[in-house]
């Protein structure tokens, strides 16, 4: 039997567990490569990552963040958030160090980390940075999503055409908060490919690097250390 014929049969056997649709879109997108999940193994709830997942009281995670909107460029912005638990939300002191020290207050939801509270239009500019790198997750991973090789996240209109941002890989990398086993989400522009590194236990991607539709570097961020 071919592997296009496997995969129909195994979809119409698995539609009943209504994972169908996954199934045929990982499996397809070159998912089922590697260890985990498979067609006969299919992905469940335990595979899926979403925005805030894992997060505990007290938790600070620290970043070096370098955004082409920063000035002047490719300088590096220090940015730290603590995340305290207030029931209904997380209360998140976030402090950035650029040329001088700013420390905010935000409110944000216990899913997906989305600000709870109006922030003032001098607050919201110093933070656009940030909000369109660390953050910019959130746009991608609406709603939560399979970690697993193939899976689809979303799509990026490239020029005429449109481009699946999908989770490409997994690697060990080394950063200055550890060694972590990530999988990679990402997609291509020309001969530059957009990666952000994900780990399962953790609710924010730990490292990116985002170009342009010009294949222009954006920004990128890294985890530079985390206290718990």
């Amino acid at each position: 039997m071919t592997p296009k014929k496997l995969i129909l049969f195994s979809s119409v056997i698995l539609g009943t567990m209504g994972v169908l649709v996954s199934v045929i879109i990982i499996a397809i997108g070159g998912g089922f490569s590697g260890p985990g999940p498979s067609l006969l193994n299919p992905p469940s709830a335990k595979d899926l990552w979403a925005v805030g997942d894992n997060l505990s009281n007290g938790l600070e995670l620290n970043y070096s963040l370098t955004d082409q909107s920063i000035v002047p460029l490719n300088t590096k912005e220090g940015v730290s958030m603590k995340f305290f638990d207030e029931g209904k939300y997380w209360r998140v002191p976030l402090t950035t160090l650029n040329n001088n020290v700013s420390r905010y207050n935000l409110s944000l939801s216990k899913a997906f980390l989305i600000p709870t509270g109006i922030l003032d239009e001098p607050t919201q500019k110093v933070l656009m940075p940030i909000s369109k790198s660390i953050f910019a997750i959130r746009d991608i991973a609406r709603e939560p999503k399979y970690l697993v090789v193939g899976a689809i996240w979303d799509t990026v209109n490239i020029g005429a055409s449109t481009q699946s941002v999908r989770i490409t890989g997994v690697e060990k990398i080394d950063t200055p908060a550890g060694t972590f086993n990530t999988y990679i989400l990402g997609y291509k522009i020309g001969n530059k490919q957009t990666k952000l590194y994900l780990v399962k236990e953790l609710p924010l991607p730990i490292k990116a690097e985002v170009y342009n539709l010009n294949g222009t570097l954006q920004y990128k961020y890294e985890l530079e250390s985390i206290k718990r």
